[in-house]
């Protein structure tokens, strides 16, 4: 949950863009990090529009470029976990969720590759095919998320 810390340091926020400037999700998606934050700060909750808090890979270029040492990606990542509370999570990565629980892939490798791997004797290691693997996958994955998909 987001702190009276993290509010009082989101509001020192000088409004550089430092933080969309080095940005590298941002740069091929939707996510403009001082835009989600300053309408976390204006409404006082996270606030998600077309599923773009999802996009941070979590790199912490803006947290470390940021010169008010604001923790951007701590506060960011505090928000999605509270929208996942609050609303379980979005389509699209609940979709992904079951996928990695079910298959251990979140890209579906298909039978045909595998035989094909098999006939030219390459191994399979893609973790949809070998059980232990995919068996891994699916401990890691109910874990960590399981309640919540």
């Amino acid at each position: 949950m987001i702190s009276r810390e993290d509010i009082k340091a989101l509001n020192t926020c000088i409004q550089c863009g430092t933080c969309i400037g080095s940005c590298y999700s941002g740069r091929f998606t939707a996510l403009n990090t001082r835009k989600i934050l300053m309408k976390f700060i204006a409404k006082g909750k996270p606030i998600e529009e077309n599923d773009a808090i999802w996009f941070c890979t979590s790199c912490y270029a803006c947290t470390e470029r940021c010169p008010r040492n604001i923790p951007l990606t701590d506060i960011l990542l505090k928000a999605r976990r509270q929208l996942v509370k609050e609303k379980g999570l979005p389509g699209r990565l609940d979709k992904a969720f079951k996928a990695l629980l079910k298959t251990g892939s979140l890209v579906p490798a298909k039978d045909e590759h595998a035989k094909l791997r098999e006939d030219l004797g390459l191994t399979l290691y893609t973790a949809q095919f070998r059980d232990d693997a995919r068996e891994e996958v699916s401990k890691i994955v109910e874990k960590h998320i399981g309640g919540l998909i």
